[in-house]
């Protein structure tokens, strides 16, 4: 990498300016003597010629030039400090010779970056091979410091060879208010907007599955609690609650059997020898119950040698709240009772104890509250359905990466006491929640489940083997295996995914293979990739419905919408002429920042970044049906639900998505002004599905009021009142960091309101930090 420092005076009032000051381009039509003068410029492999160049101009004396006979990735750069949270338009002049990128995705064209090139605000078209002056404009917002890169490229990100010339650049401040939005008639783009666009993503990471599931104790297999991998902040992150010796812990051994397990590969053991009477057992702490909330208790249990009965207690500080008993053999049997406490306690224990001497084997230890949906939280259940998340994606890294999980679907079947537990991400998950479980939490909150199925060391036929057994008649041999597990009729699952965020050699190969062995199965399934590739699409473009990016970046809009159009561009040229579109099957901020930044995740700033998402997604509905956000609960900040033991409350982010997903409608309108529609605020426009609303979306994530004039005289000739909701911090404090919490579970949410417009053209004030969803009656034409 080669690095030509930036001109002397330039370095000097860049850090002498003012922080809030706005500083101006140096040297913006490059007539300085110097050609880079005032410029840094940067290149990666062969260095570039950058000159001045006097003959061919498109103003003033001169132009810059950049060529590179050899690959280069050559750029130069400017930082400037602008109004922070204020709109802007770069303007300039580009012109290409023989400018061929060899692959890399930035040529020919101006951006504006993050200081230092750490994070792209704004990108330009690319020009490649020999094209005539263009002029590139680019809108775009300061961030909060104010500091920003301004970059012309000839190649970046790869390397490329040719020629790019630039002239006349200019910068100046916008003014939303004086850009009026047209809301027409005309459709954005041919296809319909999905409500698969508002899918949801479900894996099994440390406590995500664990905290939707309604079982109230921990380890109920005795295989013992291990740390998670990941963590927010290890200090007070939830932990499970272990089990203990209790009573005359002194007088009893407590092991783990290896012999004869229900469940996993021990079984915990108490053993009392001759001597003294004693009362001794094990107990669990942290048990949220509700008076009057009937659960449902049952453990296997053996015993040698003990006398009386064996006790089952819920209990804190000497109140007992219910209890039971039971009579164990000498012989494994599962004993079940009904438990109703008599008052409410969010941090009750359970303890199982007998009257020594003897010995007493547990295992695959059960506490279900009575109003559980098919051992689903029912509060989740609530919450999920209210969400209208159109699909739920099964997946995650636990299935396909060895590191992190040892997931076996077929181990996830059948008698849940008789599973076998495993860990993911470090968290022990429980037996229950399997993945016909998963499915059936899916129908009962009205969303199609999206199955992801293991490539990592399977077979085409073990991909099969799990169509047949969702999907196949009860005479097939998974389907029979199916009817004796309870389920007689097929569920009749539409949309798989063949590996979790796979790439490479070794996938492509496989991959038309198991294609195969599943549409074999069921025709009428339709098939997702994992990450799109030209291998990909060369191997099995005739078999595979979807490519599926993951979008972990998308606060990064500009790089967002280039990958999106990067894949269509994959999908034109090797698709074959098949219709294959895009599922985001993964997308968020991050897919990251463990540790005190990760709290980004549950913040109003998120919500508003994953709204333009959803907007973005609205203005590429032609290419893009499915997107799962990651993740639906607790994953350390990321869940847009967040639960306890007894309580669940909804992050910012989950108002924001309920909003698109119960007010979208299903056509995405072309907006005409002079301003992009994703600037200032970030608009959508959509038609329901029976033509008689306009909905309109706008994301003000900035600071301040953003007053846009808008047009709705294409449907309506007069003023209205509208439908207003407005997602917002309450207490209006001007931070993008508020989040809600169980002490205050709405500051961040959606508000309902009016708003009088006096004619179809009227000005709307958005407020800052917000938004804002506006529903326009559309007039019937009058014959």
């Amino acid at each position: 990498m080669v690095r030509i420092a930036m001109h002397g005076l330039f370095a000097w009032l860049l850090a002498a300016w003012p922080q809030g000051a706005e500083a101006p381009i140096l040297n913006p039509g490059f007539e300085a003597r110097g050609a880079a003068e005032s410029w840094e410029v940067v290149t990666y492999g062969a260095r570039a010629e950058v000159v001045v160049d006097g003959q061919m101009v498109k103003e003033g004396r001169q132009s810059l030039r950049i060529s590179a006979a050899t690959p280069s990735d050559s750029a130069l750069g400017q930082e400037l400090s602008l109004r922070g949270g204020g709109w802007y338009r770069l303007a300039g002049w580009v012109r290409t010779q023989a400018l061929d990128p060899l692959g890399s995705p930035t040529f020919g064209t101006l951006q504006v970056q993050r200081p230092g090139g750490q994070g792209l605000i704004a990108a330009g078209p690319n020009h490649g091979g020999d094209t005539d002056w263009t002029e590139i404009t680019l809108i775009f917002q300061a961030p909060p410091d104010g500091r920003v890169r301004i970059a012309p490229f000839l190649v970046g990100f790869g390397k490329g060879t040719g020629t790019a010339w630039f002239d006349g650049l200019t910068l100046g401040p916008v003014d939303p208010a004086q850009a009026p939005v047209r809301v027409t008639r005309e459709p954005l783009v041919a296809g319909p907007i999905s409500p698969l666009q508002y899918g949801q993503f479900v894996e099994y990471l440390c406590d995500l599955v664990p905290s939707m599931w309604s079982e109230k104790l921990h380890d109920g297999s005795f295989e013992g609690l291990s740390p998670y991998r990941v963590a927010y902040l290890k200090e007070t992150d939830f932990r499970e609650h272990p089990w203990y010796p209790a009573g005359a812990t002194n007088r009893a051994d407590f092991t783990s059997d290896p012999v004869g397990p229900i469940s996993g590969s021990v079984a915990r053991k108490i053993a009392v020898g001759p001597g003294a009477p004693c009362r001794v057992g094990i107990a669990q702490d942290g048990i949220a119950l509700v008076r009057d909330g009937a659960c449902h208790v049952s453990f296997y249990l053996r015993q040698e040698g003990i006398p009386g009965p064996v006790r089952v207690r819920l209990h804190r500080e000497g109140a007992t709240y219910a209890s039971c008993e039971f009579r164990p053999t000498n012989a494994w049997a599962r004993y079940r009772a009904r438990l109703v406490p008599t008052e409410t306690d969010t941090n009750t224990t359970l303890t199982v104890d007998f009257r020594g001497p003897g010995t007493l084997w547990l295992d695959s230890a059960s506490l279900l509250p009575e109003d559980s949906v098919k051992g689903w939280r029912s509060d989740v259940v609530a919450a999920v359905r209210a969400l209208k998340p159109g699909v739920i994606r099964f997946g995650g890294s636990a299935l396909d990466d060895p590191n992190l999980g040892r997931f076996e679907w077929k181990d996830t079947l059948g008698d849940p006491d008789r599973r076998p537990p495993f860990r993911a991400w470090g968290g022990l998950q429980p037996t229950g929640p399997g993945l016909e479980e998963f499915v059936q939490f899916c129908r009962a909150v009205d969303a199609e489940p999206l199955l992801c199925v293991r490539v990592n060391d399977r077979t085409p036929r073990d991909a099969a083997e799990e169509v047949q057994y969702f999907n196949g008649g009860a005479d097939t041999p998974m389907g029979a295996l199916r009817r004796r597990n309870g389920h007689p009729e097929p569920y009749g699952i539409k949309y798989w995914q063949v590996g979790n965020e796979r790439r490479g050699a070794d996938y492509e190969r496989a991959l038309p293979a198991f294609c195969q062995a599943m549409k074999q199965v069921d025709p009428t399934i339709v098939l997702l990739s994992s990450y799109p590739t030209p291998g990909v699409l060369d191997e099995t473009a005739t078999w595979i419905d979807f490519v599926s990016p993951h979008h972990y970046s998308c606060r990064d809009l500009a790089a967002t919408e280039g990958d999106l159009a990067a894949t269509r561009r994959l999908i034109r040229e090797r698709a074959h002429g098949r219709p294959i579109r895009v599922a985001v099957t993964e997308w968020n901020t991050t897919a990251g920042d463990w540790g005190p930044r990760r709290a980004m995740l549950w913040t109003l700033e998120n919500a508003l970044a994953c709204a333009r998402y959803h907007n973005l997604l609205h203005r590429h509905s032609d290419l893009v049906t499915i997107a799962n956000r990651s993740n639906l609960i607790n994953s350390f900040c990321s869940g847009i639900l967040q639960v306890d033991n007894h309580r669940l409350y909804r992050t910012p982010t989950y108002f924001a998505q309920q909003l698109y997903a119960t007010r979208a409608g299903r056509t995405a309108l072309k907006l005409e002004s002079t301003l992009p529609a994703q600037i200032a605020p970030d608009l959508s426009a959509t038609l329901s599905a029976n033509g008689d609303e306009v909905i309109l979306f706008a994301v003000n994530d900035g600071p301040d009021v953003v007053t846009r004039p808008l047009d709705l005289s294409a449907f309506g000739r007069s003023g209205q009142e509208l439908d207003v909701w407005t997602l917002a911090d309450r207490d209006a404090s001007g931070e993008p960091d508020v989040t809600n919490s169980f002490a205050d579970p709405e500051r961040v949410s959606a508000r309902r309101s009016r708003f009088e417009a006096a004619s179809p053209r009227f000005a709307y004030r958005f407020p800052p930090f917000s938004l804002s969803v506006l529903t326009w009656k559309v007039e019937k034409d009058k014959d």
